[in-house]
C-alpha cells in the first residue's frame, strides 16, 4: 500500500510558529503498533485504533463532507471539534473559513492526521488542544463530537463538555486505593491517593503495610508448615474483613486495586456486592506473575503496563474491559534536591543502582566493578563480589533517601529486573517505576533499551540508553567526560515527565478510560466547594488573607490540617495564620471536628 507523508512538514512549519510546544510534543510522539493507516477503497487512506475504525474505508472523504453538512452549524459559526482523526469531517469546516478548534486526546492520532492531511489553515482562526489541556479554549462555541473518537474517549468528551458547559470542578469521586503488605507497588499506591487527591478528589489509602509486621512473625512461631500455611491464610482473611469494612464505612465510588494487593477473587466478588465499581493496576511484568488470570475478570476494570502478547492472554480470558496505563511519577517526592556537604558524600558516587538483586543485576553489575560504583537496595548477595558495593549492607532504602541517592549521582543505572536473564532482558515491554522517579528528580539516567521507551522519553536526549554492558561502560565514560551534555539530558528528562508522566496526568487518564469501557457507570456529582474557595471569595479585597489561602495544597481540606501545615513553616505566623489557630483552638474547646 504505502502512503507518502506528504503534508507533515508543511503543517509542521507553520505549527513551530504557532504552537511550538506542541510542535515538540508531536515530533516526539511514537505511533503505537495499534495506530494503522489503511487503503479504503476510494485510495485514501484511513485511520484504524486497535477495533476502532475512526474513517470509513470506503470514502472517507465524502464521509467527512457528509458529517460536516449534518451539523446545522449556522453560517461562519465557529466551532470546538472534539476528535481529529486524519481530519476529514474537519477540513469542510476549515474550507468555509469557518473559526475551529479541534481537542484530540491522542497525540499519535494528531500527529498520523498532520502526516497525511493539510491542516495548515487550523491555526488561522483557531488551533489544536491534546488530551486534558483545555486552557484557552472558547466556551461560547458550539461543541461537536467525531462519533468514532467520542466513543473511543467518552470519558474525556464528557470532561470536554463539562468545561463547555462552564462545570470547570468536573466529576467528584469517592475512590479508595487498596495498596500491598510490602513491595514496589507500596510507594505507588501511597501516590496514587495523593494524586487522586490532586485531582479534586476525596480519597483515602487503605494501607496494609503496618500488618506486614505481623505477616512476618508467623513465619517464627511454628516450623510445621501446614500450621505455618493455616495462620498465614487466618491472617489474610482477616484483611479482607478489613477491607470490607472500611468499603462499607467510606462508601466509595470506587475501589482502585494496586498489585499485590491482599485479595482473593472470592474477596473481590464481596467487594463487588457493597455495589462500588473495581478497578486493579497490574504493575508487574505478567510472564512473571500470573495471578492476574485470577483477578482479572473479577473487577470492572483491569489496567496493565505491558500490550502484546498480554492483550491476546486476556482476551483469551474472555476480558474486554483492560486497557494499557503505564506508570508515572510524583513530583513531590522526586525532585531536584540541594544537598549538604555531608549527605553528599555519604549518597554520591560516579556511578549508582538502586533496587532490589535480581540475577540479571548480579551478573551485570560485576562489569563495573572498576568503576566508582555504589549499589544500594535489598536481596543482593553481601558474600559475592559486589559485597563491598552494597550500601548500608543491603537494607531498604526509604523515598527520601531514594532522591537523595537520585540527586547525588552522575550517572543513575536503571537496569530492569529479571530473574531469568543475564543481563538485559530482550523481551523488556514496560517501564520500571526509576525510569519516571529518576526523570522527575532532575537526575541523570542510563537505562537499558526497552521496546516502550521512545513512546514516554526520546532516547539520547531525555535519557541515555544502553543494549550492552560494553555499551554502558563506553556511555558511562562519555558522560562523565562531558557534564554539560549530561546535565542537558537530565534536564530534559524532567521537562518530559512533568508534562506528560504524573500521577496527576495517569490518574486522570485512568478515570477517563473507565468512563470509556464502563459508560455511565461512575456517578455524576459535582465537585464540592472547598471552604477555602468560600474563604477566597468572601476576602476577596483581603491581601493577607489571600496570601494564606494560596498557599494551602490541595489534601488540606479541615482547619486542623490547615493548622497543621502553618506549625510545619519555618517562618513565625502572620496574624491571620494566628487567628486561623485560635480559631482551632476554640473549635476543640467546643469539642467539634470539622471546620
Amino acid at each position: 500500500m504505502g502512503f507518502a507523508m506528504a503534508y507533515w512538514e508543511k503543517n509542521l512549519e507553520i505549527l513551530m510558529k504557532k504552537a511550538p510546544e506542541l510542535a515538540d510534543v508531536l515530533r516526539q510522539t511514537q505511533i503505537p503498533a495499534d495506530h494503522r493507516i489503511v487503503s479504503s477503497k476510494k485510495g485514501l487512506p484511513s485511520l484504524q485504533v486497535g477495533r476502532q475504525r475512526l474513517h470509513s474505508t470506503y470514502d472517507p472523504e465524502s464521509e467527512g463532507e457528509e458529517w460536516a453538512q449534518a451539523q446545522e452549524a449556522g453560517d461562519q459559526e465557529p466551532v470546538v471539534i472534539f476528535g481529529l482523526g486524519l481530519g476529514y469531517h474537519v477540513v469542510p469546516f476549515l474550507r468555509e473559513g469557518r473559526a475551529v478548534w479541534v481537542v484530540e486526546p491522542s497525540p499519535a492520532v494528531a500527529r498520523l492526521a498532520l502526516e497525511y492531511q493539510d491542516l495548515t489553515s487550523l491555526w488561522a482562526k483557531g488551533g489544536l488542544r491534546l488530551g486534558q489541556d483545555f486552557c484557552g479554549l472558547p466556551r461560547a462555541w458550539r461543541l461537536l463530537a467525531h462519533p468514532p473518537s467520542r466513543r473511543l474517549h467518552a470519558g474525556l468528551y464528557r470532561r470536554l463538555a463539562d468545561y463547555v458547559a462552564g462545570n470547570d470542578g468536573g466529576n467528584f469521586l469517592r475512590i479508595l486505593v487498596v495498596g500491598p503488605l510490602y513491595g514496589g507497588s507500596h510507594p505507588i499506591a501511597c501516590a496514587c491517593a495523593r494524586g487522586f487527591k490532586g485531582l479534586g478528589h476525596k480519597a483515602e489509602l487503605l494501607d496494609f503495610a503496618p500488618f506486614y509486621q505481623g505477616y512476618q512473625s508467623l513465619k517464627k512461631i511454628t516450623r510445621e508448615k501446614a500450621a505455618g500455611l493455616k495462620l498465614t491464610e487466618e491472617l489474610l482473611q482477616f484483611l479482607g474483613e478489613v477491607l470490607v469494612a472500611k468499603v462499607r464505612d467510606f462508601r466509595p465510588d470506587l475501589v482502585f486495586f494496586l498489585a499485590q494487593a491482599p485479595v482473593t477473587a472470592q474477596l473481590l466478588k464481596t467487594v463487588r456486592r457493597e455495589g462500588a465499581m473495581m478497578a486493579y493496576w497490574f504493575v508487574e511484568d505478567f510472564r512473571v506473575f500470573s495471578y492476574w488470570r485470577d483477578l482479572a475478570p473479577e473487577v470492572d476494570v483491569f489496567f496493565v503496563l505491558q500490550r502484546e502478547p498480554f492483550f491476546s492472554e486476556l482476551r483469551n480470558l474472555g476480558l474486554k474491559n483492560f486497557a494499557f496505563l503505564p506508570l508515572a511519577a510524583d513530583p513531590e517526592i522526586y525532585r531536584p534536591l540541594s544537598l549538604t556537604p555531608e549527605e553528599a558524600g555519604f549518597f554520591g558516587s560516579a556511578v549508582s543502582f538502586l533496587g532490589a538483586g535480581y540475577r540479571n543485576r548480579q551478573e551485570f553489575f560485576q562489569g563495573l566493578l572498576d568503576l566508582d560504583l555504589k549499589i544500594w537496595g535489598s536481596d543482593w548477595n553481601l558474600n559475592s563480589p559486589l559485597g563491598p558495593y552494597i550500601q548500608k549492607h543491603g537494607a531498604r532504602v526509604s523515598e527520601e533517601e531514594a532522591v537523595k541517592i537520585f540527586n547525588a549521582s552522575r550517572i543513575n543505572l536503571n537496569l530492569h529486573s529479571s530473574p531469568y536473564h543475564q543481563g538485559i532482558n530482550p523481551l523488556g515491554d514496560y517501564l520500571n517505576p526509576r525510569t519516571y522517579d529518576l526523570a522527575a528528580a532532575g537526575a541523570f539516567q542510563l537505562v537499558d533499551q526497552r521496546g516502550q521507551l521512545p513512546e514516554f522519553f526520546e532516547p539520547e536526549k531525555e535519557v541515555a540508553t544502553f543494549r550492552s554492558l560494553s555499551e554502558a561502560r563506553d556511555k558511562i565514560n562519555y558522560f562523565l567526560d562531558h557534564e554539560e551534555e549530561r546535565l542537558e539530558v537530565a534536564r530534559k528528562g524532567r521537562e518530559r515527565c512533568l508534562r506528560d508522566h504524573t500521577y496527576a496526568v495517569r490518574l486522570a487518564q485512568s478515570l477517563d478510560i473507565i468512563e470509556d469501557l464502563c459508560p455511565g457507570r461512575l456517578p455524576q456529582r459535582p465537585r464540592p466547594e472547598r471552604p477555602w474557595e468560600q474563604l477566597r471569595r468572601r476576602f476577596s479585597k483581603d491581601p493577607a488573607m489571600q496570601t494564606v489561602l494560596s498557599r494551602i495544597p490541595p489534601e488540606v481540606e479541615e482547619l486542623g490540617q490547615l493548622v497543621d501545615f502553618l506549625k510545619a513553616g519555618e517562618s513565625p505566623l502572620t496574624q491571620t495564620e494566628a487567628i486561623f489557630w485560635l480559631l482551632h483552638e476554640f473549635q476543640q474547646g467546643l469539642g467539634r471536628g470539622h471546620f
